[in-house]
């Protein structure tokens, strides 16, 4: 069986990955990424949430019981993902606050040294030794 690759998938902040949209089902998921490396099923503030891991793509799926168990969030971590056409993964996190200063995703929160989140993008990033390591968005809530 050979192995999928997630090869220049773009991030469309609200809406899922290139190939992957959120709402999509799970058999729906499967069918574009295979079955999962590992799942977990995961308890946050009384919501239930099924997470799905993808560990050589560099790709995790979540499915919410807000959604109906559809998919609601994704993290990446491929350096082959582009946000906002540009790859992000390994840029230093001054780097990536300058290029994404003009995108009209407001003020970000820092979120302790590893992250900054984009609440109203519903975007997370975190950071490794200063460098982007992964990055996480969702569903937009109205």
């Amino acid at each position: 069986m050979s192995k999928k690759e997630v090869k220049a998938q773009r991030i469309l902040l609200g809406k899922g990955l290139d190939d992957l949209p959120f709402g999509a089902s799970q058999e729906e998921v499967e069918a574009v990424l295979g079955k999962a490396e590992e799942s977990d099923e995961l308890d946050m503030k009384g919501e239930k949430s099924i997470a799905w891991h993808y560990w050589e793509m560099g790709i995790s799926v979540n499915f919410d019981e807000s959604l109906d168990y559809k998919l609601s969030s994704i993290d990446v971590a491929s350096p082959e993902v582009l946000l906002f056409e540009k790859p992000v993964i390994g840029m230093p996190i001054d780097e990536v606050k300058s290029f994404l200063a003009d995108k009209k995703l407001g003020e970000p929160e820092e979120e302790v040294q590893r992250g900054l989140i984009y609440e109203d993008a519903n975007l997370s990033l975190w950071f490794n030794g200063g460098d982007l390591e992964e990055i996480q968005w969702g569903v937009i809530e109205e």
